[in-house]
């Protein structure tokens, strides 16, 4: 009898044990690893490039993996296909179903916790990028209710500021975001747009410094503030961050052109040429075309 109870509580856990451990509904959750991944993710969602949200996808996945529950990881998915898709459409490419995924995770993260600040933020940057009229109102409903669950996130005042008042730099939405992070990069980033579309290349350029400062493997701090530098008629100035902004992405074609007019404009005539030549390689339709073959034309005479 002994034996026989013995086979039988051998044959319950090969079967039903394996079951458990391998069934990741029955699996016990662990939400200190989930924690741990969620965290890793976060560091490399805040580099604001397509690795760092290839990468930050990757560790929330083995969050949810560890804790099925853990609605941070799912907001966290959702800001980063939010943030992978405007990067691939900024950059003439297709976003494929990022802003699907982004909505899908969104909604999954508020229902898992409907009291998570967190949860409401990513749901709302879903919203925004992936089509900012159609679901207006849900995304301002979404930040509202963030809002009023955590009154010192930056990142909700600076997506309130982006959806209600982004024409407006000194907006209290997005001072305020500053106020509370100093070291948010978006904060800094579109307030240097907005400062530049001003016409206020002071500030414009003391954003994107600060952009430089908290992020400095970003290439599009030094491309604004190359920009900047070259709206100021300071070429001298623009030229070393034109260079830095290639160095790290030699895929940015607007920024040959653009090396290249500064180049032109302080009269060192070569490197204008090399870099020129370059942009129209790269961009042969380019709206452009004409002045810089012009340019090129004047330069080789």
């Amino acid at each position: 009898m002994k034996k026989y109870f013995m086979f039988w509580e051998i044959l319950f856990t090969l079967t039903f044990g394996a079951l458990f451990v391998n069934n990741p509904f029955l699996a016990a959750q662990n939400t200190e690893k989930a924690k741990s991944f969620y965290e890793k993710g976060r560091k490399a969602y805040l580099c604001f490039t397509i690795k760092g949200y290839e990468e930050s996808v990757r560790f929330y996945q083995k969050a949810l993996n560890a804790d099925s529950n853990y609605a941070p990881a799912y907001a966290g998915l959702a800001e980063s296909y939010a943030s992978w898709g405007y990067e691939l459409e900024r950059s003439g490419k297709a976003a494929g179903d990022c802003f699907d995924k982004a909505l899908h995770c969104g909604r999954k993260a508020v229902f898992k916790d409907s009291s998570s600040d967190v949860a409401y933020r990513g749901l709302a940057m879903a919203y925004m990028n992936a089509d900012a009229k159609k679901y207006g109102e849900e995304a301002y409903r979404a930040l509202l209710t963030a809002l009023s669950l955590d009154t010192t996130d930056a990142e909700t005042f600076y997506l309130l500021w982006m959806h209600t008042q982004n024409d407006n730099p000194e907006s209290p939405f997005i001072q305020k975001s500053i106020a509370l992070n100093p070291d948010y990069f978006l904060s800094h980033y579109a307030l240097a747009v907005a400062w530049s579309r001003k016409k206020n290349y002071d500030k414009a350029a003391e954003h994107y410094k600060q952009c430089v400062r908290i992020n400095p493997d970003h290439e599009l701090p030094y491309y604004g503030l190359g920009t900047t530098y070259s709206q100021m008629k300071k070429h001298s100035l623009s030229i070393p961050e034109y260079e830095k902004a290639l160095k790290i992405n030699p895929d940015h074609v607007e920024c040959y052109l653009y090396l290249g007019l500064a180049y032109y404009y302080t009269e060192k005539d070569r490197d204008a040429v090399k870099y020129l030549e370059k942009y129209l390689i790269r961009n042969p339709n380019s709206s452009h075309k004409t002045t810089v073959e012009n340019i090129l034309r004047d330069i080789k005479k």
